[in-house]
């Protein structure tokens, strides 16, 4: 049990890792800090936050103080002919007032509550009898924190006595039921190039290999293809890196009947849960992840500015990317390939529940299962395509 543990991050030091990375985070106010690890010191998190508030302060009062310095200058100029005369409006020129100011103070006042609740809350003694305080966690929304109980117990691993393999996974009803994360790979046309069955609660840790498990599957079926029998994908196609400074277009070997120019592996795309930064700068093909659901996503032709500090954020690069006409089209592409699949498989094949027990009996199914569903594509298709495709 400990050393299970251990391996999905569940023991004691795992836990205090992911505590002092949150207060790292916190502290330098970052927006992608996630969720607040359980078990955490809320006095901790509140110190934090009120040091990323007052260090926010004095960035926004330099950046005032620059801008009176600049507005100062201009006025100069004008006086002396040398410019045009600046248009000041409601301009101030007191560093401690402005909108940018006065945001950031509110932050403080806030982060300074939320900290006097916390340590009240920690000093007070608990009554015997009487029920945990219900009182918000720090940190939450825009006018104040969120109605979210403190959190004390941290998770420990649990089996289940009739499949040991199977973990508690999150429905869409808000609950929780025993089973498996399966995993989809569907190219274009709506074949299924790998299916897996992972034992994750969520899909953060499954980008690369079901990144790499595309890649082989689509290698296969190249070689198959490739009139050259190219023995890599390099042979003939170029792997779009997300890293690299491609055109982005498709290369093909010498030979123009060649079916390379089809077989290129162009973005790969995913939904807000394999939105981590880790999965946003890992080398390999390119991607495009949203940052959350469809009502999240960033209004089309309307790029988010990006930060002052970090121009060249992964995550504002790839918010920048779905903002855009082409990224937003290319995204949409998902809902058009993988999700037909899924509920082919839910409610065509009704394989809601698998009917074996064990991760390897269940990843059997699965495979079937998707086997069954290529070649019943396969059936469908027109004669002269099927036979076109067994001859290749």
């Amino acid at each position: 049990m400990i050393a299970e543990e251990a391996e999905r991050g569940l023991d004691a030091e795992s836990a205090a890792a992911k505590e002092r990375a949150f207060l790292e985070a916190t502290r330098a106010g970052r927006n992608d800090v996630g969720s607040r690890p359980t078990g955490a010191d809320p006095v901790a998190i509140a110190e934090a936050r009120l040091q990323a508030a007052r260090d926010r302060l004095a960035t926004e009062i330099a950046a005032k103080r620059e801008r009176i310095a600049v507005v100062r200058e201009q006025i100069r100029r004008f006086k002396a002919g040398q410019g045009p005369k600046p248009h000041l409006g409601p301009f101030s020129f007191d560093e401690n007032r402005g909108q940018q100011v006065a945001r950031a103070k509110r932050w403080v006042a806030r982060a300074e509550r939320e900290l006097a609740a916390a340590r009240a809350r920690k000093t007070t003694p608990p009554v015997e009898g009487a029920q945990a305080d219900p009182s918000p966690v720090p940190g939450g929304g825009r006018h104040g924190p969120r109605n979210i109980t403190a959190k004390s117990e941290r998770p420990v691993a649990r089996r289940n006595v009739t499949d040991p393999d199977s973990r508690l996974m999150h429905d869409s009803h808000g609950g929780t039921v025993q089973g498996y994360n399966a995993q989809l790979a569907v190219a274009d046309d709506g074949l299924i190039l790998t299916a897996r069955v992972v034992q994750d609660l969520n899909d953060r840790r499954q980008l690369r290999p079901m990144s790499q498990a595309a890649l082989d599957s689509a290698l296969l079926v190249h070689q198959a293809r490739c009139l050259r029998r190219c023995p890599t994908v390099g042979g003939c196609c170029i792997l779009i890196s997300a890293t690299s400074k491609s055109d982005g277009g498709p290369h093909g070997c010498s030979d123009t009947g060649c079916p390379c120019l089809a077989d290129w592996i162009g973005p790969l795309l995913f939904d807000a849960g394999y939105w981590t930064h880790d999965n946003l700068t890992v080398p390999g093909p390119d991607r495009l992840i949203a940052p959350g659901k469809t009502a999240d996503l960033p209004p089309i032709g309307q790029p988010q500015p990006p930060p002052s500090d970090a121009d060249t954020h992964p995550a504002t690069l790839m918010i920048n990317r779905l903002a855009t006409e082409e990224g937003a089209a290319l995204y949409k592409r998902r809902g058009a390939t993988v999700e037909p699949v899924n509920g082919h498989l839910k409610d065509r094949t009704r394989l809601r529940r698998f009917a074996r027990r064990g991760l390897t009996a269940c990843q059997a199914e699965l495979t079937f299962t998707a086997m069954v569903l290529n070649l019943g594509k396969f059936c469908r298709l027109a004669p002269t395509r099927r036979t076109a495709a067994l001859t290749a």
